[in-house]
């Protein structure tokens, strides 16, 4: 009796962790993703590229050239540190990002898309002929201060609405002929985009979208397609803001008749949830959106982020 009782206690004990334990499992994978996400958004910001080593040791280095040592407490809690000295700031402490951004934005009036740390090296040798042995985080500081000398500039936490317009010029030729789903296109913002008195985005700088779909058209038998997802772009602050292509913007290319750089007859432009969808209406009709082409997209929903006030 007493052994029947011991191996239905094992049974159960077994029962209970079968289910448990994967309940575990899972939670502490939802856990780590957030973690190994940011965690890569940061060295691809930094170095351009998302290093091949193991986690303790990519934060340590991360967190070795930013402040000269590592930092305490538990990995996660140390990627979020790593996530907003770097991407995220406030208004008395913006990030690594703003500072650059904005030096490089006073400096030459444009901001580059190369990693902060060849953007740090290069603003360098053009403002002191020379590179420093300092952590980041005191190479970007000395940078600010030389590009505001007067003290530091005002800067606000504003929330951009969505729906704000924002003009965008392809920076290479996309069509339903040539082009292949899952290709990758750049795209530049084409003006300095103020809202509220305050810097935003510079002029140039450059976002990378994603064609999701282009189907070639057949003679008198099928119609061209294509399909863009614009994805984000970098604001001044290092911000991703996503773009779509939706009511408002739709409504701005055809009251301008930009309507994609080409003429309206003979398209159809859809707008989506996602991005901006184009087909013919003529069967054995390619479409073509030119290098240079120029149209309006618009932030996908209210966004917050530090801008610099002129």
């Amino acid at each position: 009796m007493f052994l029947k009782k011991r191996i239905s206690f094992f049974f159960i004990v077994i029962f209970i962790l079968s289910i448990i334990l994967p309940q575990i499992a899972l939670a502490q994978t939802a856990t780590e993703i957030p973690v190994l996400e940011d965690l890569a958004q940061i060295e691809i910001r930094i170095y351009g590229e998302v290093r091949d080593d193991s986690l303790l040791n990519r934060v340590e280095l991360l967190e070795k050239d930013l402040v000269g040592r590592t930092l305490p407490g538990i990995l996660t809690d140390r990627v979020k540190q790593l996530k907003d000295f770097i991407v995220t700031g406030t208004p008395e402490e913006p990030s690594l990002s703003f500072k650059i951004n904005s030096a490089q934005w006073t400096l030459q009036d444009k901001i580059t898309d190369t990693p902060l740390l060849p953007k740090i090296e290069d603003l360098e040798l053009k403002i002191f002929g020379e590179l420093s042995d300092d952590v980041l985080a005191m190479r970007a500081e000395r940078i600010f201060n030389v590009c505001f000398p007067e003290g530091r500039p005002i800067i606000r936490e504003i929330t951009l609405p969505g729906g704000t317009l924002i003009p965008v010029t392809l920076m290479e030729t996309i069509s339903s002929k040539k082009s292949k789903s899952g290709a990758i296109f750049k795209y530049q913002i084409a003006e300095d985009i103020m809202y509220a008195g305050s810097v935003i985005m510079s002029k140039d700088t450059i976002g990378r979208g994603e064609v999701l779909k282009a189907k070639k058209a057949s003679v008198l038998l099928k119609k061209g397609e294509l399909e863009l997802d614009f994805k984000s772009i970098e604001a001044l602050d290092g911000t991703n803001i996503r773009l779509v292509f939706g009511l408002a913007s739709e409504e701005e290319n055809t009251r301008l008749g930009i309507a994609v750089g080409a003429s309206i007859a003979g398209l159809i432009i859809l707008s989506n949830p996602v991005g901006l969808v184009i087909g013919a209406l003529i069967p054995g009709k390619n479409i073509t959106l030119k290098e240079g082409t120029r149209l309006y997209l618009e932030v996908s929903t209210d966004t917050k982020i530090i801008s610099l006030a002129q």
